[in-house]
């Protein structure tokens, strides 16, 4: 077998730790420079606040109405920063939005920031241009990590203004740096519900993770190659596989890649503490039964005991099972993102439905982590109506009939797994029954004797490792989830298929991926709570 040089091994493709800073402030400024200078200090602090990353560049991203003044005052310093991006939320049409800017030099400015945008969203139609307003305003807070206020502290003097949007932020504990425009530019910073290093942190280890890039490179290339098989047979344009392929694939194999690794570390563990502790059964047994003359024997059950614990321990220090899941998180939410990505369609904020709240949160690093890798990605212009068809035939095949059949072997592979160590553990149950009914009735002289005793001893401890396995790995339970992951699936394939246009065929992506991620949320609670332990 080859080893991996060193110098293949790296992290790999990086996720860059991006934090969404919104911005409210007044329109009117006075002594633009310092309060520039303010928020150039704010941007350092809020660098600070994250900690140092080893292999984790941070990345500013602004969400801004780009309103005159404190605004576009705000954004133009956070664009500084390279790497940083800009999501603009308008209050209205762009055009109608633009009769609030009097001056050209001040609609010019706000065009040339928009063509910089990376997303543009528009709030749905208000009551008035105050509630429009408003309503951007709460947007913006809603959909930040730190808002960045640039306001004189003064009551507000209508709907939407600095001092509303301030006090919906203070409610939504969100983590406010207001620089104070009456006071000489003073600084103030309410922690609210706190900006924690811990996911950046969490990234930081991911992105630190060393994976043979050649291996990451041979799976990106296998996975392009099917979706370029894919295409050709929909006769969808292969150049629209392009950013795909560039970025999304290679972060979607090293996810893969790191998910296999602790799930057979974690899987290895799990069934080595059911067999050792089954084995110092047997040790015990044995020595009781055959070797009174000889205590010295039980140290190897002591040894066996000591390996149980040392398994566990190890298992858990090194988080085997957190990052498996963890990791597995994240590679299911790149493979979906290949197909919205082609398909042009945005992904929501994740944040877990209330029944589904024990999977994950919206603040833990797998969901800030996609959400960064998300907002690298190019976007691609829109489908044109003839390439319609193309677009979903590709989808069908290559996403929703390639996870149907995949849950079709998951869940026959588990179904099959759980018969046989169903079976087996039967098997042994009347090898149990046997053996102690023979000790009981003095069927056996001598050695054949205790050989009875030993099985009925040991017996039902093999059998209990062999049911702590098949409860371990959740054979059924995980069967039984495909098998219904696959009825969901041929449902939504079949209305893709009756889909006539963009527009009735665009929120059954949506749909598809929403099945996905709560089939994925379910899967998370499942195995959430099943970290290695000695047994009981």
């Amino acid at each position: 077998m080859s080893r991996s040089s060193p110098s293949s091994l790296s992290p790999g493709p990086i996720i860059p730790a991006r934090i969404i800073i919104g911005v409210t402030g007044h329109r009117k400024l006075n002594n633009e420079p310092v309060l520039a200078e303010k928020v150039q200090t704010i941007l350092e602090k809020i660098k600070q606040l994250i900690g140092p990353l080893q292999n984790t560049p941070i990345a500013l991203n602004a969400v801004s109405s780009l309103a005159e003044g404190a605004d576009r005052l705000a954004v133009r310093e956070i664009l500084k920063t390279p790497g940083s991006q800009l999501d603009v939320i308008l209050p209205l049409e762009k055009d109608d939005y633009a009769q609030d800017f009097e001056l050209p030099e001040s609609r010019e400015e706000f065009e040339r920031y928009l063509s910089q945008a990376r997303r543009v969203k528009q709030i749905p139609p208000a009551t008035g241009r105050a509630e429009a307003y408003a309503r951007a305003g709460r947007y913006v807070v809603d959909n930040c990590d730190i808002l960045i206020a640039i306001w004189d502290g003064q009551l507000a003097a209508g709907r939407g203004g600095t001092a509303e949007i301030v006090a919906y932020a203070r409610r939504k504990m969100c983590p406010l740096f207001w620089i104070n425009t009456g006071e000489d530019a003073k600084v103030a910073f309410e922690p609210g519900r706190d900006l924690s290093p811990r996911p950046y942190q969490d990234l930081d280890r991911y992105n630190s993770e060393p994976v043979d890039n050649r291996r990451i490179e041979e799976k990106a290339e296998g996975r392009h190659r099917f979706l370029l098989e894919q295409a050709g047979r929909a006769q969808l344009p292969r150049d629209r596989l392009r950013a795909i392929r560039g970025l999304v694939l290679p972060h979607y194999s090293r996810a893969d890649i790191l998910a296999l690794r602790y799930q057979y570390l974690y899987f290895k563990a799990g069934s080595l503490v059911y067999i050792l502790a089954a084995a110092a059964v047997a040790v015990a047994a044995f020595q009781a039964l055959f070797l009174q003359d000889w205590p010295r024997i039980a140290l190897i059950e002591v040894v066996f005991i000591l390996a149980v614990l040392a398994v566990v321990w190890l298992g858990n220090r090194r988080k085997w099972h957190s990052k498996w899941i963890d990791y597995r998180f994240l590679a299911e939410r790149f493979r979906s993102a290949q197909f919205m990505a082609l398909a042009n369609v945005d992904v929501a904020a994740l944040r877990p439905p209330r029944h589904l709240s024990l999977s994950y949160s919206s603040q833990d690093w797998m969901v800030s982590a996609f959400s960064s890798m998300w907002r690298q990605l190019p976007r691609p212009h829109g489908f044109e109506p003839s390439e319609f068809e193309g677009l979903k035939k590709f989808t069908i095949s290559a996403w929703i009939d390639d996870q149907i059949l995949y849950h079709e072997k998951t869940s026959g592979r588990h179904g099959r797994r759980h018969q046989r160590m169903t079976l087996s553990g039967n098997i042994l149950f009347g090898l149990t029954f046997v053996a102690a009914a023979l000790h009981a009735l003095h069927l056996g002289a001598g050695v054949f004797d205790r050989i009875f005793l030993l099985m009925a001893i040991v017996l039902p401890a093999v059998a209990s490792a062999l049911s702590a396995i098949r409860t371990h790995r959740e054979y059924l339970r995980n069967a039984k989830r495909s098998h219904e992951m696959v009825r969901h699936l041929e449902e939504i394939r079949e209305q893709m298929k009756a889909a006539q246009d963009l527009e009735s065929f665009l929120p059954l992506v949506r749909e598809a991926e929403e099945t996905m991620l709560h089939e994925n949320e379910n899967w998370r609670i499942v195995v959430r709570f099943h970290e290695l332990e000695p047994p009981a």
